[in-house]
């Protein structure tokens, strides 16, 4: 009897500890798919490893899935899965599929009623896409590992992590706080208060609206799409040097104590005008006498004052445009982009935009007297891009390396430094984003339930941020955008002339701030104060972590800080009574330490 006893327990622990296993599925150039399932190497505190050698990889692999055994669900389970932007998804659907084929963050989850699993994508994690494929009411959720899209062979080995999370951490908020333990355990990022003791700018910003100013542009999109001296289209002069000086005087005076001012569009034939090419500066706008006296207004004002450039985007207006600049595609057809202001945009590469231009350019931009979160357009906004020129080649890893070059080097010339959105793969060098999503507030695929706050669960007290281009200029708009601003914990931001795109959709809105008339610059003084006296309360907030997020009832959420403050968000049409206090329709409470 003891000795089935001691059979029946060995074999208990055998189970209670087996590895998880994962289902690699290979499939070829002809379509030809491969099955195997292997087991995941433990590595230790409840992490289990997948690993497939560069070796393993057979050299007409098309892609590769790689699909948890916990990454399964049917229509009806309890739990859901969630996605790097915040998307999350219960099984309630019996066919569908949605692929996303770049990643904000390397993470995703998933939670059913066997386990809560996050998987960290730490190999060849600029390379694989994410998916939910439902069929007949069966739910897979995996990545995809797109090799025959790379253009270059697999140049590291494809690694994921997979944590189990348990209790209090089995859920999407766990997710998050895991990927940020993993960022700041390997030395990636460090918290804002810590960074703030060697970049002071960084200490007087997150107390500070970032207001953005767009000053000059051509018609976006124009009517010459390759564009020369000869043949460009005129810029339009929308707010000059001395006219930002007068909302200068207009902030003060309303006793706005703190702001960051960025400059958009001061540079030679304005915003998205003539990349790679910056100077001189636009001297419609009153050139650079008048831009260095609203620099020294600002600073004296107590404000910070940076402005807008761009490592990233080319023209062929450029005084130094070349097809050698230029992303070459695996055919070497130069790389296209979206046409703006300057006409058609050509992708730079990472090599040309620091070798030949950010090296120099901004140092050349420095001594205009510009200081403070200095910003760097599109970096963080889109995954790293590769190059086939056999000048200058680069993969997406290579890539990612050299922009990191060229975003320390600002931040060291600068006091710190910004970007437009939510890519990570320059987080140790980015201390705010512009926004964190575009469409936070529209239509989801039909996947999707609803958005959650993931990326600021990860960086919320790391990188600043807006919760999404949607909320610039919240003060402006309805109520369900205010609030939202505020469940999320953005730091305010405001763009005069945010709309500026022809016959197209403006993806901040088209309510906008304005100054051109009195009553335009009246009113955007008067909701850039709003902000500012609501901002003066929740800035704190800024500098820690987000640990949890839930909705507690049916539209009603609740946002938990690392400090013990909550923030009570009701999108419902009722009052709602938490802890004590009545939290208003479409309203929010903050309780101080919970209280």
């Amino acid at each position: 009897m003891k000795k089935l006893l001691s059979i029946i327990v060995a074999f208990s622990t055998i189970v209670a500890f087996a590895a998880d296993k994962v289902e690699i599925r290979i499939t070829n150039q002809k379509g030809q798919t491969n099955v195997k399932t292997v087991e995941l190497k433990d590595v230790g505190k409840g992490v289990e490893r997948l690993e497939i050698p560069i070796r393993d990889i057979p050299i007409d692999t098309k892609h590769i899935d790689v699909v948890h055994q916990y990454a399964k669900a049917k229509k009806g389970d309890e739990g859901y899965w969630v996605f790097p932007n915040g998307m999350i998804g219960s099984f309630r659907l019996d066919n569908a599929k949605y692929s996303r084929r770049h990643q904000p963050l390397h993470v995703h989850g998933v939670k059913t009623k066997s386990k809560t699993i996050a998987a960290i994508a730490t190999g060849l994690k600029f390379e694989y896409s994410l998916n939910v494929v439902v069929k007949n009411g069966n739910y897979e959720i995996f990545p995809r590992y797109e090799i025959a899209k790379m253009g270059f062979a697999p140049y590291e080995d494809i690694i994921i992590d997979y944590y189990t999370l348990t209790g209090n951490d089995a859920n999407y908020s766990g997710i998050g706080r895991t990927y940020r333990n993993y960022q700041l355990q390997r030395g990636e990022v460090k918290p804002i208060k810590e960074r703030m003791k060697a970049y002071p700018h960084l200490k007087y910003a997150y107390q500070a609206p970032e207001i953005r100013i767009r000053q000059a542009w051509k018609p976006a999109p124009p009517k010459v799409e390759y564009q020369t001296v000869e043949n460009e289209p005129e810029v339009g002069i929308y707010v000059t040097f001395d006219r930002v000086c007068e909302i200068i005087d207009a902030l003060k005076a309303k006793g706005v104590e703190k702001a960051e001012l960025c400059l958009v569009g001061w540079n030679i034939s304005g915003h998205d005008g003539r990349y790679p090419q910056i100077f001189p500066v636009e001297p419609k706008l009153g050139g650079e006498e008048k831009l260095r006296k609203l620099i020294k207004k600002a600073q004296e004002a107590g404000y910070l004052i940076v402005c807008h450039t761009n490592s990233t985007d080319s023209y062929t207006i450029a005084d130094t445009f070349s097809e050698n600049i230029v992303c070459k595609n695996v055919d070497g057809s130069l790389q296209k982009n979206a046409v703006w202001s300057g006409g058609r945009m050509h992708n730079v590469c990472a090599q040309i935009a620091w070798n030949h231009y950010a090296k120099y350019d901004l140092k050349k931009v420095r001594d205009l007297g510009f200081d403070g979160l200095y910003y760097i357009d599109v970096v963080s906004n889109v995954p790293p891009y590769d190059c086939h020129d056999s000048m200058h080649p680069l993969n997406r890893k290579q890539y990612c390396a050299y922009m990191n070059t060229i975003m320390s080097y600002a931040r060291g010339l600068f006091g710190g430094i910004a970007s437009e959105g939510p890519y990570d793969h320059v987080a140790k060098n980015l201390d705010y984003v512009l926004y964190t999503s575009f469409n936070l507030m529209r239509q989801q695929p039909v996947v999707t339930d609803r958005v959650v706050p993931l990326w600021q669960i990860v960086y919320n007290g790391i990188i600043l941020s807006n919760p999404t281009a949607e909320t610039t200029n919240y003060t402006l708009k309805d109520a369900k955008t205010q609030l939202k601003q505020i469940e999320f914990g953005g730091r305010p931001a405001f763009y005069y002339h945010s709309a500026f795109r022809t016959g197209a959709r403006n993806w901040m809105g088209d309510i906008d701030l304005r100054c051109q008339s009195k009553e335009e610059f009246d009113n955007s003084i008067e909701a850039l104060k709003r902000a500012w006296d609501e901002f003066s309360a929740l800035k704190h907030l800024q500098l820690e972590f987000m640990d949890s997020h839930e909705e507690i009832a049916k539209d009603v959420f609740v946002t938990r800080w690392a400090n013990g403050d909550e923030i009570v968000s009701n999108y419902t049409d009722k009052d709602f009574e938490y802890k004590g206090k009545t939290v208003k329709p479409m309203k929010y409470v903050l309780l101080k330490d919970g209280k």
